[in-house]
């Protein structure tokens, strides 16, 4: 079992908190292309092209599938190996990833253009609506290509710690879009296909800032065309196929809505039911942020098989699912008119309804942001079951179920109400089940059924986290007689109290200089081949072997020249805004 008790992981936190604000811009940037669109084509080309743009938009969903498959894939597949030694298989995970979105996106910018009428066909759009969606899934279609492309760049620049770069690319992304948008609905007056054209030349303008602030930099991944391995694609279409799976179950439960609603209510309900979503999407960003961010570090400390650091992430995100979104829900309840005015005159006689929609639809954020940390987690860390079955219940199996209950319980309101119910439902019915299967009884850890190895029942193993130098050098006692409890020889006991006390000073020494608040997470860890002895700081980037190479100044950084000499493998990476060294020794 573990054997130390491990402090608070504030770092984990932090880390989690860091992410959340580029994944919500990301989701931002995507989501407000369409809301835009949306409050445009209503305002000026009215509500049949609104019904129109309803039905385009569940075959968009399916290059935003592609998006989401490829950034999910890649982020975490690039988080599972940043700390790799081996710097080709980091360059081979990166030039896989690049070569499969020119692939992807290729073939889905000629099917889209190509075929644009038969593709709103299938997505169930009447035959008089048939050509004006297809003009709008074909001027998006001309922004596939750097879109796809944009997601490999930007999980890459998430993984490697370009935050900032990222920011200002998804931010650009989103201010082109508004300006075209209005731009068309106001000056140009090229309908729908004026419309998609205006979110495909934003995307284009995202991708030239990443890649205009990527060259010139220090790259923790390269594109080496020699490197590319099918096994990554495999690892990519492992972490990123749930994504599509998702994907596919909305484009299905938007068929299902849309058809329902149209049959039962007519086009303008139809029309308030788009206007509604649109809306509830950007209430939904911070739903989406937390998932993906519980997707990328989950694949980070799974690939470490840390546990601790795991139920930190999960805590932290089930926190803050409850935190910013029962702000965002209040704020929803309160704003729902106003926001609305986008869309509708005040004196509208379906305003009323949409006011009343978004207010039911935003109770559903809450449950929907816990859900999607669920999937996030299960996605990295390979439960393939879990996550084909959640994804199922809370994307659309409980959502159209409560649909058809609610509507002929309650009528139209139920069409709304359908949401929050659906995700709640989908959460009782997995927790119940796994709560029987894992014999846990606190959530959130009935929820993550952890492999024996993560809680240390396999290979014995301590976690601490320190915040000054007292605390390292406590550490370093820790660790010395946890070795020697373990087994471990006198050397290797040494050698990795040694390592935590010179490593762990230098970081305190160096990096918590600046004001600001850090940690040192510190894992020690046997395995079948040693030992393991892992730091993460979240200080500025230090690269501690460069001192442990020959050449230094007799006296300079003994400390550290002596562990190299002893240690059998060590290595170094900064990725995700962290410092992370690892230290191996075997028995001796």
């Amino acid at each position: 079992m573990n054997v130390f008790r491990r402090k608070k992981s504030d770092m984990v936190e932090r880390l989690f908190l860091s992410l959340i604000g580029v994944q919500m811009l990301s989701f931002i940037s995507q989501i407000v292309a369409n809301v835009i669109d949306a409050i445009v084509i209503k305002r000026c080309l009215g509500s049949e092209a609104m019904a129109a743009f309803s039905f385009a938009n569940t075959a968009i969903s399916v290059e935003m599938a592609v998006f989401g498959f490829l950034m999910t894939g890649v982020s975490v597949l690039l988080s599972r190996n940043a700390n790799e030694q081996d710097g080709k298989k980091r360059d081979g995970a990166y030039s896989t990833a690049i070569i499969l979105s020119l692939s992807l996106g290729g073939i889905l910018t000629l099917a889209y253009l190509t075929a644009s009428v038969h593709i709103a066909r299938l997505s169930g759009a009447p035959e008089h609506l048939q050509g004006p969606a297809a003009e709008y899934i074909r001027g998006n279609a001309l922004g596939i290509l750097p879109y796809v492309l944009f997601s490999v760049l930007s999980g890459t620049a998430l993984v490697s710690g370009g935050k900032k770069q990222l920011m200002l690319s998804f931010a650009l992304m989103a201010a082109v879009d508004i300006a075209l948008d209005l731009l068309n609905g106001y000056v140009a007056h090229m309908g729908l296909w004026g419309m998609g054209a205006a979110t495909a030349v934003s995307e284009l303008a995202g991708l030239a800032v990443v890649i205009l602030l990527r060259f010139g930099k220090k790259r923790l991944f390269r594109f080496v065309p020699g490197s590319v391995r099918f096994s990554f694609v495999k690892d990519i279409f492992i972490y990123g196929y749930i994504y599509v799976i998702k994907q596919l179950m909305i484009t299905a439960m938007g068929y299902i809505y849309n058809n329902f609603i149209t049959r039962r209510y007519g086009p303008d309900l139809l029309a308030v039911y788009a206007s509604t979503m649109s809306a509830l999407s950007l209430l939904q960003c911070m739903s989406s942020a937390i998932g993906n961010t519980v997707s990328t570090l989950a694949g980070f400390y799974g690939k470490e098989e840390d546990g601790a650091s795991l139920k930190s992430l999960m805590r932290a995100a089930m926190k803050y699912s409850v935190l910013f979104n029962g702000a965002i829900i209040l704020a929803a309840l309160l704003a729902a008119s106003p926001v609305m005015t986008m869309f509708y005159k005040a004196g509208d006689s379906y305003f009323g309804t949409a006011v009343m929609g978004l207010r039911l639809f935003s109770l559903s954020i809450v449950f929907r942001s816990v859900n999607m940390a669920l999937r996030g987690y299960y996605q990295s860390m390979k439960m393939q079951a879990c996550n084909i079955v959640f994804t199922f219940m809370h994307t659309l199996g409980c959502e159209v179920l409560c649909l058809f209950a609610l509507n002929g319980l309650i009528g139209m309101p139920g069409i709304w109400l359908s949401f929050p119910a659906g995700e709640l439902l989908a959460f009782l019915i997995m927790f119940a089940a796994l709560r029987l299967k894992s014999g846990e009884k606190c959530f959130p850890e009935v929820m993550m059924l952890l492999p024996p190895a993560f809680r240390g029942e396999t290979h014995p193993g301590l976690d601490a986290v320190c915040h000054s130098a007292d605390e390292v050098m406590d550490c370093s006692r820790t660790v010395a007689a946890f070795c020697e409890r373990e087994g471990a020889s006198k050397r290797v006991s040494m050698i990795l109290s040694l390592a935590v006390e010179e490593i762990g000073g230098n970081i305190v020494r160096y990096g918590f200089g600046d004001g600001k608040a850090h940690s040192i997470d510190i894992r020690v860890k046997k395995n079948t081949d040693g030992w393991i002895l892992r730091f993460h700081d979240d200080c500025l980037g230090f690269d501690p072997t460069k001192y442990m190479r020959e050449g230094d100044a007799p006296g300079e950084h003994n400390g550290i020249r002596l562990i190299r000499g002893l240690a059998t493998e060590v290595s170094y990476a900064n990725a995700l805004g962290l410092n992370h060294l690892r230290i191996s020794v075997r028995p001796s």
